[in-house]
């Protein structure tokens, strides 16, 4: 029991290492910090370049920081017996969620500067944080302190001339780890001691002795933020490759996977792993995994002020399968322009599907792992099964589609108040367009006309006249302003309002190409009103985290795509501090 508790402690300590780093640090702009870093570590988290952390911290909203959220989880967990291990973890959350109030608060409890150095990796399975502060002593202060409170005993210790303080993590008396939080100059490192690493390792981890091949030695980072357009600012991967290895024992004689040995042994779960590491796994891993290397993401451009952030960040499934790339880029449909980027909409979202393509597509990527030749036994009873699932019918389901390329739904506008009645919904109260693209719209809408009897006499101008069509709103649905329907170009426009008529009118000029998969963006200003004026309609008590939205003003466009490169997701936040 013991050693299964043991092995469990390790583990989640391994796994939740990095958690804290993710919020926080800056780098100079050359790339010295990464000869303490092993080449194989399997993750890397770090700011390259200088990177205004406080300015940011004090523009962002508190919604934004999750403080509420790791409010609640701690309120939670109070609640129930905990002993002091938790405690300890409890406190320390605690007072980071207290320290998020203000950079003048963070610096005081972290001890960082205005522009200060970060970075997290590991050492086989050993997270490591390393931190380069204002003041150092403070950070540790302040663990010590979240010791106290939690009745974990702490020593003050030194490891070859470097200050380390080391806090016991126990269970019925019998240390599991210890926590080490050690400090070397202006630089602070925090990360474990375990029964899976042994003295060499822990001395890598501390900076006293440099990898056998350090990170810096290789092109990896340059190679990652070169290819996928990374400013270099914020910057992580995670190495699929070297996870697929470890999981195989590719190499048994590498660190991670040595971790991993001691770990299932301490779990008295040694043959866990037996069914994939033989020859034929660790070769077939290895393929799957050399075709999806790393995940990707970092910031592509920030700005700053003390009134407001701009920033963009971009995350990568990086893929060299060409034939999946392939034809997932076939699947690519039509986006229009108003759901390219932020606008004043309050919300807007795009769906760019080719559905002439999405069968062959679909087929294409499932024939390439239907017809993949796999030695690996668990591989090939997954294929196996996966021969049962027949994408033939999405072929039927499609056809009707057409020339389909992407539909969209933006609101511009809207008054719940009077959107939302006791008898019926009142659209005139909102302003939106809804858009159906094409490469032949006009037969699109002709057959979609068979579905509905009701439609079958209403005809489309073909000069992109609008009509009106409120006579055929269902009795649900009514609206004192008039409800257009048009053909815009090779667009099918629905729209009702002022802004909507502009927008469907600019489509007009709009061509119908693959220019992406999906497009989402919500404007704060205007949605965090509309949901505060709901909760009062409904007579439910307005929170003190709704009031508080309503004084945050930010905007939020989110893209997904395929392109040469792998499966793209960019992410841009704007926040304005009122």
């Amino acid at each position: 029991m013991k050693k299964s508790l043991l092995a469990l402690v390790t583990g989640t300590a391994i796994a939740s290492g990095g958690y804290f780093i993710a919020q926080q640090g800056a780098n100079n702009n050359n790339l010295a910090h990464l000869d303490k870093v092993p080449a194989d570590t399997l993750f890397l988290w770090s700011q390259l370049k200088s990177f205004p952390y406080l300015q940011y911290l004090d523009v962002l909203p508190d919604t934004l920081k999750n403080v509420d959220d790791i409010n609640n989880f701690v309120a939670v967990m109070q609640g129930q017996e905990i002993d002091s291990n938790t405690q300890f973890l409890l406190n320390i959350l605690d007072k980071y969620a207290e320290s998020l109030k203000s950079s003048k608060q963070f610096t005081s409890t972290w001890g960082v500067n205005s522009d200060f150095q970060a970075l997290a990796y590991s050492i086989g399975l050993l997270p490591v944080f390393r931190a380069e502060l204002g003041d150092p002593q403070v950070f540790k202060n302040t663990v010590i302190n979240a010791a106290k409170e939690a009745n974990i005993q702490y020593e003050d210790t030194n490891i070859d001339g470097i200050p380390v303080t080391k806090f016991p993590i126990e269970q019925e008396g019998q240390k599991i780890v210890d926590l080490l939080v050690a400090i070397d100059g202006k630089w602070v490192t925090v990360t474990f001691d375990t029964p899976i690493n042994d003295q060499n390792d822990l001395q890598i981890a501390l900076g006293l002795k440099a990898p056998a091949k350090p990170l810096s030695s290789t092109d990896k980072v340059q190679r990652y933020t070169q290819e996928h357009q990374l400013d270099g600012h914020a910057f992580a991967y995670l190495d699929t490759r070297l996870l697929a290895d470890m999981l195989t024992a590719k190499d048994p004689q590498s660190k991670s996977t040595q971790m991993l040995d001691k770990i299932l042994a301490l779990a008295d779960s040694e043959n866990a792993l037996d069914s994939v590491r033989n020859p034929s796994c660790q070769q077939d891993f290895s393929d799957i995994a050399n075709k999806w290397p790393a995940i990707i993401t970092g910031t592509q451009e920030y700005e700053f002020s003390s009134s407001h952030a701009d920033i963009k960040v971009s995350s990568v499934i990086a893929s060299t399968d060409t034939k999946v790339l392939n034809a997932l880029k076939n699947i690519r449909g039509f986006l229009p322009q108003h759901t390219q980027s932020d606008s004043d909409a309050m919300l807007a979202l795009g769906i760019g599907v080719n559905a002439s393509q999405l069968s062959p597509s679909v087929n294409t990527i499932w024939a390439a792992f239907a017809s993949a030749q796999f030695n690996c036994e668990p591989l090939a009873q997954l294929q196996t099964q996966s021969k049962d699932a027949n994408p033939a019918p999405l072929a039927m389901a499609t056809s009707m589609l057409g020339t389909l390329k992407g539909v969209s739904l933006t609101v511009f506008d809207a008054n719940i108040a009077d959107l939302v009645r006791v008898d019926n919904t009142d659209l005139s109260a909102v302003d939106m367009l809804l858009t159906v693209s094409a490469d032949d719209m006009l037969a699109l809408f002709n057959m979609a006309k068979s579905f509905a009897p009701d439609l079958s006499g209403l005809t489309l101008p073909a000069d992109g006249s609008a009509i009106e069509i409120n006579q055929y709103l269902p009795p649900d649905y009514q609206s004192t302003a008039p409800l257009f329907l048009a053909l815009k170009g090779q667009h099918l426009t629905l729209y009702i309002g002022k802004t909507a008529q502009q927008t469907a009118d600019a489509l007009s000029t709009q061509t119908v190409t693959a220019n992406g998969l999906m497009n989402f963006a919500v404007n704060t200003d205007k949605v965090m009103p509309m949901l505060l004026k709901a909760a009062e309609l409904s007579g439910e008590p307005i929170t003190d985290d709704m009031a508080e939205l309503l004084s945050e003003s930010g905007k939020l466009h989110f893209s997904f795509d395929t392109t040469d490169r792998g499966i793209v997701t960019d992410i841009t936040i704007k926040v304005e501090n009122q």
